[in-house]
């Protein structure tokens, strides 16, 4: 069966459009029936939708393009793998490419890939466990297993996975004969691990727990009602010991020069909770609330 010419020759389109429409009926579910998680689902299995999707209408069942597809349906990314699944990548009778799989690309991809998932995985599970058996005492930062190694393992692990199919998804360029067109196509899929990285450094992902978590931690020490007059001095040495993002054991990483820490590994100043400012907003905040609630 010839594949399906679906508005454009990469499949940006039809993606989008299914993307709309099936955003917009879980919205209009949720608002029906005062279900908001009906949102939560819709927004994960969009991907695997898409995924499957592509697949089946590019009808090029290549083995990177089964098993990048597998990968994105246990996974959920796209931007990549809709390109390679369309035919002007991957369907050889219309100018496509399918260089045998296990390039060294293919084979890096994987192994990203599989990397990005352990640490995402592992360091979830191990979040859930020790926080629902309470193995964490109040006041002492979160440091079991990876913990231990890096302050947001599941955002690197996130990252790793977006880079993995990235260069999954690129042997048609990198070791094909694609038109130039196509080959834009697959290098300008970069943005997709682009976004979902600065995304996570700069908007939903870091930012949303760093000051906020030190926040807590220094009002159990100096707020107006304080609980443990340690806590704000652990987890000032938690922060001194542990890498923002890169795993790294703590006998490596804490005598690192602060510069190295807040530039070659990411700890940049927009993270820090500055007691001057930050902590006197927090008290005064605080005492607000108080005073409100009374």
């Amino acid at each position: 069966m010839a594949p399906v010419e679906a508005l454009d020759r990469f499949y940006l389109s039809i993606t989008l459009l299914v993307t709309v429409g099936y955003q917009m009926l879980g919205f209009a579910i949720a608002w029906t029936l005062q279900f908001d998680k009906i949102t939560d689902f819709t927004g994960g299995s969009n991907f695997f939708l898409l995924a499957l999707l592509t697949l089946l209408i590019g009808n090029t069942f290549h083995a990177r393009n089964i098993v990048a597809s597998v990968l994105v349906m246990i996974w959920i990314v796209s931007l990549p793998l809709t390109i390679l699944n369309s035919p002007a990548v991957s369907n050889t009778a219309q100018g496509g490419s399918n260089p045998p799989f296990g390039t060294s690309r293919d084979i890096a991809g994987i192994v990203l890939w599989a990397i990005g998932f352990f640490i995402e995985s592992v360091s979830d599970a191990q979040k859930y466990y020790y926080k629902s058996n309470n193995a964490v005492p109040k006041g002492h930062p979160f440091r079991k297993g990876l913990w231990a190694w890096s302050r947001h393992p599941p955002y690197f692990g996130e990252m790793m996975c977006w880079w993995g199919i990235w260069i999954l998804c690129l042997s048609p360029t990198t070791n094909g004969d694609l038109s130039s067109s196509s080959r834009a196509a697959q290098y300008g899929s970069i943005v997709s691990p682009i976004f979902t990285v600065l995304l996570l450094m700069f908007a939903s992902g870091i930012p949303t727990a760093e000051k906020p978590t030190a926040k807590k931690f220094y009002l159990m020490s100096v707020g107006s009602a304080p609980q443990d007059e340690q806590a704000w001095p652990r987890y000032e040495a938690f922060l001194k010991e542990t890498s923002i993002l890169i795993p790294l054991p703590p006998l490596l990483y804490r005598p690192l020069p602060a510069w190295v820490k807040r530039s070659i590994l990411l700890d940049f100043p927009v993270y820090r909770f500055e007691p001057t400012t930050d902590g006197v907003q927090a008290v005064e905040q605080e005492e607000g609330n108080l005073r409100h609630n009374r």
